[in-house]
């Protein structure tokens, strides 16, 4: 009894199907959209939140920055505060007094510049260029896809860069660009290293990394502003809390 009446059900629903071919299809269809959709939304999903835990994981929250002075627009030098015209510069000795404390496990000055690169008549935009050491991606992440990082004799000045994989691209095309020569604001750069930075959906736009050199040539060869430009990069200790670092840093500085 039970099986004739299952097989008549199944009997009664095709011959729906059949009569309501259209109908039919179009429930099926909907279907297939509706799970496609919760499918492609899932997967939207957990890609931004991978990015959100890799944007967090990479800077991190115990990376912080000193510097003399912050703002998101250039100050002009006759209207700064008081209190921050008798700061002075950051200097590299700070850098290294703050990295011989024990919370820290890392310290290094930089200086954040915008400059055009370009080769053979391509260029880009105005990119950010870093000039910094070689434990720049300890710090703000990326991968060294290709070539290498800055040697010590390279560190005290050498015309070098580590160019990011889009920009090298975009100027490049398919050229090897490894141990070609870019301009970035006027002065030539021999490319050493190709590296890809971390996704990250936090990043302004108009604020894309154009490449990373030694922070000596970058002092010696272009202009900034001491004021905003220049900062120390600063990571405590695993286990250190963020204020106990600062606290140290505010006591050396």
């Amino acid at each position: 009894m039970i099986v004739r009446n299952v097989t008549e059900g199944v009997a009664i629903a095709l011959d729906a199907i059949r009569a309501n071919k259209l109908r039919s299809a179009l429930t099926i269809l909907g279907v297939v959209i509706g799970v496609t959709t919760v499918m492609a939304v899932a997967s939207l999903v957990t890609g931004i939140r991978r990015q959100i835990f890799n944007a967090i994981e990479v800077a991190g929250p115990t990376t912080f920055y000193v510097i003399r002075f912050f703002s998101t627009s250039p100050p002009a030098p006759d209207r700064l505060p008081y209190e921050v015209r008798i700061r002075p510069p950051v200097q590299r000795s700070d850098a290294d007094a703050v990295a011989g404390l024990p919370e820290v496990r890392y310290a290094g000055i930089w200086v954040q510049i915008f400059q055009k690169v370009e080769h053979q008549g391509v260029r880009t935009q105005q990119l950010i260029v870093y000039g910094a050491d070689d434990h720049y991606m300890d710090i703000q992440g990326g991968t060294l896809l290709r070539g290498r990082m800055f040697t010590r004799a390279e560190l005290t000045g050498e015309p070098v860069i580590v160019l990011e994989s889009a920009v090298a691209e975009r100027l490049f095309g398919r050229l090897d660009p490894l141990g070609g020569q870019v301009r970035v604001g006027g002065n030539s750069f021999r490319v050493i290293g190709i590296y890809e930075r971390p996704a990250n959906i936090f990043e302004p736009p108009g604020q894309e990394t154009g490449g990373i050199v030694p922070f000596a040539t970058a002092r010696e060869r272009f202009e900034y502003d001491e004021t905003t430009a220049l900062f120390i990069a600063v990571k405590p200790w695993s286990g250190v809390t963020v204020d106990r670092a600062m606290d140290a840093v505010t006591v050396a500085l």
